[in-house]
């Protein structure tokens, strides 16, 4: 089955000769120079125009004249040896556009008539080359035709009134006219997935431009739809783009963002806004979103500037401004329309919640000061060609200091590698348990409790069935310092269970089942296998590494730790550090509790508690979902509790699904969301009641 409609190219696609390109402009003039001469008179700017983008470039030249370079030399414009997916790719003509770029630039006509020479080639010599996905035109084809002509189209307001041949200049027009009626024909009703949508976007980015074309006004009618169609159905309420992936997320904002420029109602629909918010909830304190389902290492700041300006909202511009120098911030802003700056008025960036659900994305993000995690638990989704969905489910990663700390494969540098499938989708490349090395199944069944948060700590729950037998996974991250985290996973039966751990540095084996991968000046991370004795391997794979000084990523080394055994449980204690060295950490069981030691902090986790004691002294307790927290409370329903100590008083906070019972240690005076409360004591236990759902505080309880 085609992953398109049935070829529909024909000659008034790829064949526009010049009387067919003067009809298509209603025939205002009699050859080509009249009609370059009439749309330079019609012609409306583009949405994000060059010539202010060049005056801001032009004293940082040295990207874009490297991307020209090869022009210079020469470009065998058939692009054949590339590969199946790249070969798609370079008929985007993205190598082709820095031409004009670079003459814009320097004023230097080698680029333009470079660009000329190889747009020529390229049109008489497209139609021979063929593809390798079946059913898939190597030219006209959805990405195809967009990414050409969000390439192209904006060169067109330069080049109008340039040296550029008049031949070249017409071929150029008909290339933008051609994809346009393909992309017209090919879009005619809605379907899920970033082609579609991005395609949609530049019909009526193109309509816009010229809108003296006799198809303009048809064509932007149908874009509107589209997009409107997408904006509802294929973002999330959360503000996920439908793939789950932040590459994929932010090149369909890219797209949308120029949508709005032409169309306030884009920008006022309310999933627009939420995208952004979305890219807000994912960035990395580095400025990075991580490289989950198939995405490279993305650095938003850019498109929450950008966004901040189409919103009119301060905020973006204020989280974007971490991340970009003030010259840079400048030049990005310099790239706009001009008009009232009211979105770059001053203020703080607003705070993050200590955690975050994206439930229909399918992303948790736990936060503390030092350390944060995000955990997958979404679907697998389909896509036009394959999935961008990974075989894996419930894993997380971890970054703190601005550097990954715990990582994942991501995504390919092609989708012609070859261990596209094997490593970077596979199961082997993420945080995750394996069962008997088979890969997980796309009906995943995940099931994730209610989030526990309890201030001092967040607890995750989820399970699936993906692997064949329900795996568990418990996620619980301890904010106050020292934070970290402890991964507790189960599975029934006896099969092969691999437990897969990756960094950017090799582990280093510091003890019994730990082990260390640091950076040489940190930060780290110190991973304790809490469990009876397994095998232990370590091997190397490959990942995207984020370049915070220059805001890429470089593929380099995945260091991957592999503890094997026969039964599905596992208890794994990660503890981040700032340096170089790991601290001193101790793990282990008591009375079916874990008891992490490091230095004066002592915690005794058990199955649904917490307890934290420093230097021998009760720092906290919590519990989630229970009727007992040891000494200290019991109630007649479930409740998540947390008791600090406050002189030689406890306070407590606790959250109850309905009216619930209390008995407590108490001393004097009861209080109940401040109120003084008649309670009943017996044997200095104080019995009171909290009346209805909600969260309660009681004070007043004796510390002993």
């Amino acid at each position: 089955m085609s992953v398109e409609k049935p070829r529909h190219i024909d000659g008034r696609i790829n064949r526009i000769g010049t009387d067919d390109l003067l009809k298509a402009f209603g025939s205002p003039a009699g050859d080509l120079a009249g009609l370059r001469a009439f749309v330079g008179e019609q012609l409306k700017r583009p949405a994000w125009p060059l010539p202010e983008w060049a005056e801001a470039t032009r004293s940082t030249p040295a990207a874009v004249l490297a991307a020209a370079a090869p022009l210079l030399e020469g470009v065998d414009v058939t692009g054949r040896g590339l590969g199946r997916s790249q070969l798609y790719g370079f008929h985007y003509l993205g190598w082709l556009a820095p031409g004009v770029q670079a003459w814009l630039l320097t004023g230097d006509e080698r680029y333009l008539q470079a660009f000329e020479h190889h747009l020529d080639q390229w049109v008489e010599q497209r139609d021979s080359v063929t593809g390798e996905w079946p059913g898939l035109d190597v030219i006209w084809y959805s990405l195809g035709t967009w990414a050409r002509c969000r390439s192209l189209l904006p060169t067109l307001e330069v080049l109008t009134s340039s040296p550029l041949s008049d031949r070249a200049w017409g071929r150029l027009v008909a290339t933008l006219v051609g994809g346009a009626r393909w992309s017209y024909d090919e879009h005619d009703v809605f379907r899920h997935g970033n082609w579609q949508l991005v395609c949609a976007t530049e019909l009526l980015h193109l309509s816009a431009v010229l809108p003296s074309l006799v198809e303009s006004e048809a064509w932007a009618e149908r874009a509107r739809q589209r997009i409107e169609e997408h904006l509802l159905l294929d973002v999330y309420p959360d503000g996920g783009h439908y793939e789950r992936s932040p590459g994929y997320h932010r090149m369909v904002l890219t797209a949308l963002q120029t949508a709005a420029r032409i169309d306030p109602a884009v920008a006022a629909h309310p999933r627009f806004a939420a995208m952004h918010t979305w890219m807000c909830e994912l960035v990395s304190s580095g400025g990075w979103l991580p490289h989950l389902q198939d995405s490279g290492i993305e650095w938003p700041a850019v498109s929450l500037l950008r966004g901040s300006y189409l919103l009119n909202d301060p905020v973006f511009a204020r989280v974007a401004a971490q991340w970009l120098s003030p010259s840079e911030l400048a030049a990005e802003v310099a790239t706009f329309p001009a008009g009232p700056q009211t979105w770059l008025s001053p203020g703080a960036v607003p705070a993050l919640p200590q955690a975050t659900v994206l439930p229909e994305s399918g992303y948790t993000i736990l936060r503390s000061s030092e350390l944060r995690a995000v955990i997958n638990h979404g679907p697998h989704v389909e896509h036009e060609l394959e999935s961008h969905s990974h075989r894996a489910v419930l894993d997380l990663v971890l970054d703190g200091w601005q550097q990954p700390l715990l990582w994942e494969a991501g995504g390919p540098p092609s989708y012609d590698d070859p261990g596209y499938l094997t490593w970077f989708q596979s199961g082997r490349g993420h945080n995750t348990i394996l069962v008997d090395d088979q890969e997980l199944s796309t009906d995943r069944g995940v099931v994730v409790d209610p989030l526990v948060d309890t201030d001092v700590l967040a607890v995750f729950s989820g399970r699936h069935h993906g692997n064949g037998v329900e795996q568990t996974r418990t996620i619980a991250l301890v904010r106050e310092s020292p934070s970290y985290v402890v991964v507790t996973d189960h599975a029934p039966g006896a099969h092969t269970f691999r437990a897969r751990w990756h960094a950017l540095h090799p582990w280093r084996e510091v003890g019994p089942l730990a082990y260390d991968a640091s950076a040489p000046d940190g930060p780290g991370l110190l991973l304790i296998d809490a469990g009876e004795a397994a095998a232990v391997e370590q091997t190397e794979g490959v990942a995207r590494h984020p370049v915070l000084e220059r805001r890429t990523a470089e593929y380099g080394p995945l260091h991957s730790l592999t503890v094997t055994r026969s039964t599905g449980d596992f208890t794994t204690v990660l503890v981040p550090h700032e340096l170089g060295e790991p601290p001193t950490v101790s793990v282990e069981r008591v009375d079916g509790e874990l008891v992490v030691a490091l230095g004066g902090t002592v915690d005794r986790i058990g199955q649904s508690t917490w307890t934290r004691t420093v230097d021998g002294q009760l720092s906290w307790a919590t519990g989630w979902r229970v009727r007992t927290l040891p000494d200290l409370l019991r109630a007649t329903a479930d409740v998540d509790v947390l008791a600090r100590p406050t002189g030689d008083r406890l306070h407590f906070k606790i959250t109850c699904e309905g009216r619930c019972g209390l008995w407590i240690r108490a001393r004097d005076e009861i209080r109940l969301n401040g109120m003084p409360v008649d309670a009943t004591i017996e044997d200095e236990l104080a019995h009171l009641t909290l009346p209805y759902a909600g969260a309660w505080t009681v004070d007043g309880v004796r510390d002993e």
